[in-house]
């Protein structure tokens, strides 16, 4: 039984390694949608109310 819970322990660390690895994994598209939602919030209904 200790050496099956060691064995899975072993598992689960090296399967957290490269799911943090890839998480932080740099992505070669610039990140240009942050702009474009800032826009199109700027032209929503409550920002242009009428008092």
């Amino acid at each position: 039984m200790k050496n099956m819970k060691k064995w899975l322990l072993m598992f689960m660390t090296a399967l957290s390694v490269v799911t943090f690895a890839a998480g932080c994994s740099s992505d070669s598209e610039d990140d240009t949608g942050t702009e474009e939602n800032m826009d199109e919030e700027s032209n929503t209904d409550e920002s242009s109310t009428e008092e």
